[in-house]
């Protein structure tokens, strides 16, 4: 049957749906876009719809609707900042008005109640300003769960085969959303058995076609999961991962985190006690049974998913946050059918929670916490102060999209290390990954721009600072250089023309000793690339270590560097960290590039001499120590 809305409701409901528009809408180009944006609108301009469904399967094990969809969108409206945002938008808004179509079967009476928390949440207005996959996923988990409702209400071929329809185009822009699939299937079965009923024909058929395209996407990238490097590993603690799930449902990207833990406790509690009211006010049906068991066992399995794969992102969850705010919304209109002190109570609560989510959307505004990284300022500045004779290395390379999509010059002034658009830990940066790429990239030039963001991840050690600091003036970035929200930018200028390194580790002359306790570190040699002369101030030296498989050392190794004459008397000592940036808090399997520059004596004469390697801990020194001849000449 249908309901004809009063006017006054529907100029509400008109007047809700222009809100969500308008919060969503607005500024949205104010921040640039961030790489996962970057790399989504670079990866939809450059390949055709058959190689994206090729290339998103290899490279993130993902389906690729949202970029097919993107793709068609810029073809129409461009692709500026606003333009691939807007799409994300639309979406965001037709959550709203699909949470305010749920709640009014649910209740068999159409309330605002939930479209309201929907257009306020800064979960959701976040997403929908983001030229990401999220907005559209979780619009069509919601409409995919309305369409099931539709279905529990009134077993019709068409309200299944639209549930079947919308729960594989989910899955077709975000994998998670097969879990959404699977829940409403165990909902819909499950509420079937309890009414002593076998599942509908209809049902049946619509469950099976939807189950067969799931498998078959899943029997298709099964094969790419071996080579598919993760950037993090979540903890395998499921307890934190759900107070993180529950959290994310008001908390974008999970900030602060000081507050993730008590909100995730809160959003847990409020949530169950909104769905048992769902199930206990008067007249309750099966569809509001299935919203509030969808609403409730949705984040239990992308935080149980999350927990079983290792990896996991405070974007995931905003997947279901549609759902669970239909619930809640729901359950709070609901409650008119309680007590009156229910009711009044649910009222405050409604309030309140709006009042919240417009504040947390007006922080996204104007706290620092919730800014982008500033690409668009970073690239403006490098390109205003670049001088002929400099590249710009970025690093980690994977963020090389966010760059190029507002660079303006040339396609080879700048190099990406390593050159691959997916954070993936496989490629964590060494000397020999490193070298080459950088001969090639500075040859002959006079300096370099370093871009960096996530380096901790792909750089742990610091290679490709060390590189540009051991030829750079006063061993250090020049200090005008700004900063860019989240990303770091140094600026180097040679001593003189780039001098490019071995491009494989040097033969060492240094001997190795093994005369102090054994901690997992070993020695690939000492070298001393060029003669240190008298004046000069300094002298290079160059070591390689290795680590043993799982035996992380501490991160505060060290080594002490022991200059003797040729009586064995000792003429200077430099402690410096093992590596650049020190050793890594994660286990480091690679080699090591240490590069000491050692402040040597004014009054320093010229002659054979002796460096002595020390490498210690807190604890005390430990092996191998290495011994290297040195020379320092006149000029």
């Amino acid at each position: 049957m249908r309901v004809h809305l009063p006017l006054r409701r529907r100029t509400w409901a008109v007047g809700v749906l222009l809100v969500a528009w308008a919060i969503r809408a607005f500024d949205l180009a104010g921040q640039s876009l961030w790489y996962d944006e970057a790399f989504t609108v670079l990866f939809a301009q450059r390949h055709d719809v058959l190689t994206l469904f090729v290339r998103e399967a290899q490279l993130n094990l993902n389906t690729p609707l949202h970029y097919v969809a993107l793709k068609g969108w810029m073809v129409g409206l461009g692709e500026s900042e606003f333009a691939v945002r807007s799409m994300s938008v639309f979406c965001g808004v037709a959550s709203v008005a699909l949470a305010y179509r749920l709640s009014a079967v649910a209740l068999s009476r159409p309330s605002l109640s939930a479209a309201v928390l929907l257009a306020l949440s800064p979960v959701g207005v976040l997403a929908a300003q983001e030229a990401r996959m999220y907005a559209m996923a979780g619009c069509l988990c919601l409409g995919a769960t309305l369409a099931l409702s539709l279905a529990l209400r009134d077993d019709r071929w068409a309200y299944w085969l639209a549930w079947g329809m919308l729960g594989v185009l989910a899955f077709a822009t975000h994998v998670l959303c097969a879990l959404i699939v699977g829940v409403h299937i165990l909902v819909s079965v499950t509420l079937r058995l309890s009414q002593r009923r076998l599942p509908s024909r209809p049902q049946l058929l619509a469950i099976t076609g939807a189950g067969l395209v799931i498998l078959s996407w899943t029997a298709f990238i099964w094969p790419n999961r071996a080579g598919y490097g993760v950037s993090y590993a979540a903890s395998a603690d499921w307890p934190m991962l759900m107070v993180q799930t529950a959290a994310a449902q008001v908390l974008p990207r999970l900030l602060p985190a000081e507050w993730v833990a008590p909100a995730g406790i809160a959003v847990t509690i409020a949530l169950a006690l909104s769905c048992l009211a769902l199930v206990r006010m008067r007249g309750c049906t099966p569809v509001a049974q299935a919203l509030a068991a969808t609403a409730l066992v949705a984040p239990v399995a992308v935080a149980t998913f999350c927990t079983l794969s290792g990896k996991f992102s405070p974007r995931y969850p905003t997947i279901v946050t549609p759902i669970v705010l239909a619930a809640v919304g729901a359950a709070i209109a609901g409650a008119s059918s309680l007590r009156p002190a229910a009711w009044m109570l649910a009222r405050a609560g409604v309030a309140a929670l709006a009042v919240s989510f417009a504040a947390g959307s007006l922080a996204l505004r104007v706290s620092p916490l919730y800014a982008n990284e500033d690409f668009r300022g970073a690239v403006a500045h490098i390109g205003a102060h670049l001088r002929p004779d400099e590249r710009v290395v970025l690093v980690s390379g994977h963020f090389a999209p966010a760059f190029e999509y507002y660079w303006r010059g040339a396609t080879d002034a700048w190099v990406a290390l390593p050159p691959d658009p997916v954070l993936n830990v496989h490629n964590t940066l060494t000397y020999t990954s490193v070298v080459p790429a950088t001969n090639a990239a500075l040859a002959n030039l006079g300096g370099a721009w370093l871009l960096l963001w996530q380096d901790d991840v792909i750089d742990p050690t610091g290679v490709v600072p060390a590189l540009l600091r051991r030829q750079s003036q006063a061993f250090a970035p020049r200090p005008d250089t700004p900063q860019f929200a989240g990303l770091r930018l140094e600026h180097y200028r040679f001593f003189r023309p780039y001098r490019p390194l071995p491009a494989q580790i040097p033969a060492s002359e240094a001997a190795i000793e093994h005369n102090r306790p054994e901690v997992g570190l070993s020695s690939l040699g000492c070298v001393q690339p060029q003669p240190a002369y008298v004046g000069d101030g300094y002298m290079e030296v160059q070591c390689f270590w290795q680590t043993r498989p799982f035996v992380p050392l501490s991160v505060y190794t060290k080594v002490s560097l022991r200059l003797t004459d040729a009586q064995g008397a000792q003429v200077l000592q430099s402690d410096q960290p093992i590596a650049f940036k020190g050793f890594p808090y994660t286990p480091f399997e690679k080699p090591i590039w240490g590069v000491y520059l050692i402040p040597l004596p004014p009054d320093l004469s010229a002659g054979a001499y002796g460096l002595r390697v020390i490498p210690y801990t807190e604890t005390g020194e430990i092996s191998p120590q290495v011994s290297l001849p040195i020379r320092v000449l006149t000029r």
